[in-house]
């Protein structure tokens, strides 16, 4: 697990600290965190307060949605919860850089993330920036959200945390089903979002990276409810099964299939892709097991749909139909959603549509918005469109193709 805590370079320190102290101090917090127990996790903060030189620490805890932080501590949550839009705090949890505000104290506002994936913000205050903060603070914090990322296994805490509204029962299956919401690499950047994300349904998906691959899928079963999540996660964990065996994507179609028809019989289905992206050369490899097509966004403008002769949807029988190939080029951007996005309905009765759906996506891609807050700001043109609430599940992963850059040739060199 790699463990990153986002920040932009601050000035104003007085000079570096002996190395001996700063080691000692990341010794003992590194101690302190592994010894720690599930429950007192966040008793970490008061260490941290006193290796950084801090006032005082705050610890903000991002929701499912994305659209609010809540202040949580050792006895639960503190207050209301704060809005991600149209804040200070907010503004820092989404752009990633560490923000300080010259008050009285000084607030430090540091970004959180596990891997890519922001899950808050920590808070703190300084009578003087300078000394060993600075210095200390990155490595302190990442050694922070290591624990309270390990550690929340053992305990219900961080879950707890995450809620800012009832989640249903679909729902608490759905999220523990979800890898990390985002992953960042030098050759590909994924996000993914649920909506209505405490009253989620059939939608799910999933990816995992191999040591020359990404593997990605995406699925969408009938129904709602708790009925749906079931043949969801029964689709998600048996084509994990297959790709665990290193079978090709071809054969994880005709497993999942099987599942599928096996436990739920053949009135009931999911939709969905199953797809590779080869990360040196860009090639992606996709079958459409039913679904809607996904869209390509290159050089900022609409490409279209990547076409795919559709197979039949997991639990109706049928054979793969099309194994379709799309070479991408850098900073390509591949939309794969589900049927839940362009059918949103405003109070008018009018769809979201494809067209509103591709417009926003370029103009994300025109304003380099990363990948996460670009599905973060599709989620949120959804619900706003759709005053009345969503009728179906939407679910959205982006992927940005970032290949390696290759080394410049020796400008002696010869043909």
């Amino acid at each position: 697990m790699v463990l990153v805590v986002r920040s932009a370079m601050i000035s104003g320190t007085e000079g570096p600290v002996e190395s001996d102290q700063i080691e000692a101090d990341l010794a003992r917090m590194v101690d302190e965190s592994t010894r720690t127990s599930p429950t007192e996790v966040l008793e970490l903060l008061d260490l941290m307060c006193e290796l950084l030189r801090a006032k005082a620490a705050r610890f903000y805890v991002a929701d499912y949605s994305l659209r609010r932080l809540q202040q949580i501590d050792g006895r639960g949550p503190v207050g209301p919860p704060q809005a991600v839009a149209g804040t200070l705090i907010g503004r820092v949890f989404t752009s990633g850089q560490i923000q300080m505000v010259r008050t009285d104290p000084t607030v430090v506002l540091v970004p959180l993330a596990e891997g890519s994936s922001p899950i808050g913000i920590l808070e703190l205050d300084f009578e003087v920036w300078d000394g060993p903060a600075p210095q200390l603070l990155d490595a302190i914090v990442a050694v922070f959200v290591m624990a309270w990322i390990v550690k929340g296994r053992y305990t219900d805490t961080a879950d707890r945390a995450r809620r800012s509204e009832p989640l249903s029962a679909a729902s608490e299956v759905q999220w523990d089903l979800l890898p990390p919401l985002a992953c960042s690499t030098e050759q590909v950047a994924l996000g993914g979002i649920l909506e209505p994300a405490y009253e989620i349904g059939g939608d799910s998906f999933d990816y995992a990276f191999d040591a020359s691959r990404l593997d990605f899928a995406i699925v969408d079963a009938i129904g709602r409810g708790m009925s749906a999540v079931l043949m969801s996660a029964a689709a998600i964990n048996s084509l994990r099964n297959s790709r665990r065996a290193r079978f090709s994507i071809s054969a994880a179609y005709d497993n999942a299939d099987r599942a599928i028809a096996a436990q739920f019989g053949d009135s009931y289905f999911v939709t969905g892709l199953i797809g590779t992206l080869d990360l040196q050369g860009g090639t992606l490899t996709w079958i459409n097991a039913g679904h809607v097509l996904p869209m390509l966004v290159r050089n900022g403008t609409y490409a279209g749909p990547l076409l795919c002769t559709p197979s039949v949807p997991f639990g109706l029988g049928g054979p793969v139909r099309e194994v379709a190939e799309q070479a991408l080029q850098p900073g390509d951007r591949v939309l794969f959603y589900t049927d839940g996005i362009t059918e949103a309905r405003s109070t008018d009765g009018s769809f979201f549509g494809d067209d509103q759906l591709s417009d926003l996506l370029v103009r994300a891609s025109l304003e380099n918005l990363p990948v996460q807050e670009t599905v973060r700001h599709l989620a949120d043109s959804i619900i706003s469109f759709s005053s009345v609430g969503l009728r179906d599940d939407a679910t959205m992963l982006l992927m940005e193709y970032r290949p390696p850059k290759r080394p410049r040739a020796d400008p002696e060199e010869r043909w």
